[in-house]
């Protein structure tokens, strides 16, 4: 049955799929990011009299709401590989081929798509949202042809005025006219958490420890040079903006602030603020990012480290599922209260990433080595070290809500010079492993457990220490 709304906007509604299938049309993949027919469903969809979906849909239906809940996330590859079996039985319902269409346009399947919405524009000439998708279809197969005369169809026949936007977009786009603004991304949040921390200063456990210094006598830590725990409480805000400046052209830019409070001494109390700017260019698949990069950390209500730097770094996306990323990084360490422990820091280093299952699925591999190196020349070459290290760790989409991610790496640390109390030079190996949960509460709310474990193995026992840190985040997008 069709909607009888203006220009055909009210789409069919076959019972209780009626309203998602609606909500579907909101990630048919619009370039400009905003999306489309969410339009269409405040156009009014309206319930037709029909109860339920024909019998040969109903037996499918917890398949085609799974589909729907995957396309919800933004996961069209995932919601085509459910839906595509079903093709032979549920070909030509517009419940079915409206949703496989959008599936098919997400998952870059755009011949797909066109056969999908070409179904339901035999059964429903008058369907403004299968229009569009056909449009969209058109475009990605590069037919400029047929996706002007579908748009021609839908401006002509009384689109609501946010429809008639992207129309007008689409017809820019395909003419190779795109406003500069069209493309700006901003993104934000906040987070607040609690947790544990058994090490809240990267101490050892030992209370005491012989000194070769002095022939070996033992000598007794303080306290504050011993492992301190603490619960805690945590807070960050997230800021991301990036816009296009001209032909393949894009200026981003970033900001972090986050902050720490122990509730057993405020003396490790933590706050880290870092912001870059940079450019990145884009020309098929290779992407060149140059950013410049600041931090200050504050440790105890006072500067304890800035730091200033330059990064450049090459992608190149060997296909739609693989990545090559190569950088190098330049920094400069300042210590406002031990200007000896001044640093320039040099680094480089590769990661391969890849999707799997599917694209519900990313793991990723990463290298690098580099220096620290002491700015002053009367400086102790111990405060300098060269290190190497690996890094491998992936993300899965356990549900359309539920996310979990995972990582380890270890780093080799060789310090220069010999430490004067242990008489040696020193060799760290620093590990370090996480494992977090992301469970979407909605769009805009998610609860974040997370676990980390740290150990560094030292060849001098001062420095020898592992640590457990627990937390409970809750995140909010701002937008």
């Amino acid at each position: 049955m069709k909607g009888k709304g203006k220009g055909g906007w009210k789409l069919v509604c076959r019972g209780r799929l009626s309203v998602w299938v609606v909500a579907a049309v909101a990630f048919i993949g619009i370039m400009a990011g905003n999306d489309v027919l969410a339009a269409s469903s405040s156009s009014g969809a309206e319930q037709a009299s029909t109860p339920s979906l024909p019998a040969k849909a109903q037996r499918h239906q917890a398949t085609l709401e799974r589909a729907h809940d995957w396309l919800d996330h933004g996961q069209g590859k995932a919601a085509y590989d459910l839906l595509q079996p079903l093709l032979p039985e549920l070909s030509g319902l517009v419940v079915y081929d409206t949703l496989f269409g959008h599936a098919a346009i997400q998952a870059d399947e755009p011949s797909q798509a066109a056969f999908a919405f070409e179904r339901c524009l035999a059964s429903q000439p008058e369907n403004g949202t299968c229009r569009l998708g056909m449009a969209r279809a058109h475009m990605d197969l590069q037919e400029v042809a047929s996706a002007r005369q579908e748009l021609n169809a839908l401006s002509s026949a009384g689109a609501p005025e946010h429809v008639q936007e992207v129309i007008e977009d689409y017809v820019n786009r395909l003419s190779g006219v795109e406003a500069v603004n069209t493309d700006t991304r901003l993104t934000s949040y906040i987070e607040v958490g609690a947790g544990y921390d058994s090490n809240i200063n990267n101490a050892t456990s030992r209370s005491s420890m012989a000194l070769p210094l002095f022939n070996g006598l033992e000598f007794k830590l303080s306290p504050e040079g011993r492992q301190s725990e603490s619960g805690f409480a945590s807070a960050k805000y997230h800021l991301r903006y990036s816009t296009p400046i001209a032909t393949n052209w894009r200026f981003l830019a970033q900001g972090n602030v986050a902050a720490t409070g122990n509730w057993a001494t405020h003396r490790y109390d933590t706050v880290v603020s870092d912001a870059e700017v940079g450019l990145a260019r884009q020309n098929g698949p290779h992407q060149l990012v140059m950013k410049l990069q600041g931090q200050n950390y504050r440790l105890h209500e006072r500067d304890y480290r800035n730091v200033a730097g330059v990064l450049g770094q090459y992608t190149y996306s060997a296909s739609d599922r693989s990545q090559l990323t190569v950088f190098g990084q330049a920094s400069r360490l300042y210590y406002p209260r031990n200007s000896l422990r001044n640093t320039n820091r040099y680094t480089l280093g590769a990661t391969w990433m890849h999707g799997l299952a599917n694209d519900r699925a990313v793991t990723f591999l990463s290298a690098h080595g580099g220096q620290e190196k002491t700015v002053k020349s009367h400086a102790p070459r111990q405060y300098g070290h060269h290190f190497t290290g690996a890094r491998a760790g992936g993300m899965v989409l356990l549900t359309p809500r539920m996310q979990l991610e995972a990582g380890a790496g270890a780093e080799r640390r060789r310090y220069g010079g010999r430490d004067l109390l242990f008489l040696k030079g020193r060799r760290d190996t620093h590990y370090d492993a996480y494992a977090g949960l992301s469970y979407a509460i909605n769009r805009k709310l998610s609860i974040r457990p997370r676990y980390r474990y740290v150990r560094n193995r030292s060849n001098i026992a001062l420095y020898d220490y592992s640590r457990h840190v627990v937390s409970l985040n809750l995140r909010y997008e701002l937008f």
